[in-house]
């Protein structure tokens, strides 16, 4: 009986309980292959801070002290022609077929630089635009893509590929048509964005892969296609355009924009792979949405919510990805954003509190008056002390295995490595729960980490044993893992 005496005690720590039962299956569900986000737009503004602020930054991103992101996305300049926010509007490497300006960007490439250094793996260049001078109103947006232009197109984007690999950033896939369904027009335009009909795709992906293939690289460079900006566009767009290349697109890779239910979501899965049963689908972007904990209310909207309720929701968003759909990889976008809403050195603490001013765009914030009043902060979200979990313990080649029973959720998932299990969950309710877990093997806890509206990865103790069973007690509003040896104590 001493087990349950001190499981009790435990719980009479932490408050009531409701105490569920689950079971980790021995079967791997998926193999994970990357979490992180994308390098656009604020390299801009980030690499005109101090050098100290920058690494910082970096390690907050890439480093295992920080979130620890295995997934990088670059963005690649088209030079910003017609777009109106210089911010958005990185520089290009392209001058002319074949004739570069490889000092171009030196904001983008010093990041990714620094990821690559950190030993970030899944490094992604994704395009909005092709340069100006390629697009049908020779500008960066606002434009079409021109049919025929698909081999030009193609080589600036494998030359790009193959200078930065021989520099040192192992690239290993390309994006190069970034939600294709928009222009983001029209001019003056607040980004850059190429507009690429369905009928078009298949040119640009046969262009690039015939690029790289002449350079030897088509068979360690994946294409990524077709980003579309939700998961309706995407399915009803295949058809015109993939089954022509479905052999030289290395992941069918989209937004969620439309925050599809669960039956959505799963529908477009089911419907994807009965068509093209050989290739995984990735998700590459979200942001921007208010919304509950428990993921009520959320959908495309202004507004920023620094508070552990949207760290949660968003969070929601990466368990739905990965368990209800199944998809091995997930990227946020921005990561790091000026969309405050507010002036910190005029209300300190502002950051903190929610505004309709701002936006949901990133994880990390900086003053966007930096230039003028010289504040060089950066000041950190709930999104990044909960993305943290999911980049610290879901790595590259971890292995996602089933929970299940009467206490499993979809708000909760298990990963195991050659010699840990890490269990990510969730509890979005204001009422404490517990979490009994019975594991294929034996383990040894090890410890806990928890996020929640006073903790920010708070480090605390292991799970408690209960016989053959593990607690894990599960606080209101908050996120924790827990983490287990792969062997007896």
């Amino acid at each position: 009986m001493l087990h349950y005496t001190r499981i009790a005690a435990y719980l009479s720590l932490v408050g009531p309980s409701v105490i569920l039962a689950a079971t980790i299956s021995s079967t791997p569900a998926q193999t994970i292959l990357g979490i992180g986000g994308s390098g656009a737009w604020w390299p801009h503004d980030l690499f005109r801070f101090p050098e100290a602020t920058r690494q910082n930054l970096s390690n907050l991103l890439f480093s295992q002290d920080g979130m620890g992101l295995s997934s990088y996305r670059w963005n690649v300049g088209a030079g910003g022609v017609g777009v109106s926010n210089p911010v958005r509007a990185p520089e290009t490497f392209y001058l002319g077929p074949g004739n570069y300006n490889w000092s171009a960007d030196p904001q983008g490439v010093y990041f990714l630089t620094e990821a690559s250094k950190r030993g970030v793996t899944d490094l992604t260049m994704f395009a909005n635009s092709a340069p100006a001078p390629l697009t049908s109103g020779k500008t960066s947006c606002g434009s079409n893509f021109v049919t025929g232009s698909g081999d030009a197109y193609g080589t600036f984007l494998a030359d790009v590929v193959e200078h930065f690999r021989n520099a040192g950033p192992n690239i290993r896939f390309i994006s190069p048509i970034n939600e294709p369904d928009s222009d983001f027009g029209p001019v003056p335009c607040g980004q850059e964005g190429m507009k690429v009909v369905s009928t078009q795709r298949a040119e640009v992906v046969n262009g690039l892969w015939n690029a790289l293939n002449r350079k030897g690289l088509a068979t360690t460079v994946g294409i990524l296609a077709d980003e579309s900006n939700n998961l309706g566009s995407a399915s009803s767009e295949y058809k015109n355009w993939l089954p022509q290349v479905i052999d030289k697109v290395a992941a069918l890779v989209h937004h969620t924009y439309d925050f599809p239910s669960d039956a959505s979501y799963t529908s477009y899965i089911s419907s994807t792979k009965a068509t093209f049963p050989n290739k995984q689908t990735w998700m590459s972007e979200i942001c921007c949405s208010l919304g509950n904990a428990d993921g009520s209310g959320r959908g495309w909207s202004q507004g920023y919510d620094p508070t552990i309720k949207n760290a949660l929701m968003f969070s929601g968003l990466i368990f739905q990805s990965f368990i209800v759909a199944g998809e091995p990889h997930y990227d946020f976008w921005t990561l790091v954003s000026n969309g405050l809403g507010c002036s910190p050195l005029n209300n300190a603490a502002c950051v903190n509190n929610p505004n309709s001013n701002g936006w949901n765009d990133g994880l990390i914030y900086y003053d966007g008056a930096y230039a003028t009043n010289r504040n060089f902060q950066l000041y950190l979200t709930k999104r990044f002390w909960t993305y943290k979990h999911f980049g610290n313990f879901i790595k590259p080649g971890s292995q996602r295995h089933a929970i299940t029973g009467t206490g499993a959720t979809n708000n909760m998932i298990a990963v195991s490595t050659s010699s840990k299990y890490f269990v990510v969950a969730m509890n979005p309710t204001n009422s404490a729960t517990s979490l009994t877990l019975t594991f294929p093997e034996n383990v040894c806890g090890v410890a806990s980490y928890r996020t929640s509206a006073s903790e920010d990865f708070a480090h605390l103790g292991a799970a408690t044993k209960s016989g053959s069973n593990w607690v894990l007690p599960l606080n209101a509003m908050s996120l924790t893992t827990y983490e287990f040896n792969r062997a007896a104590c």
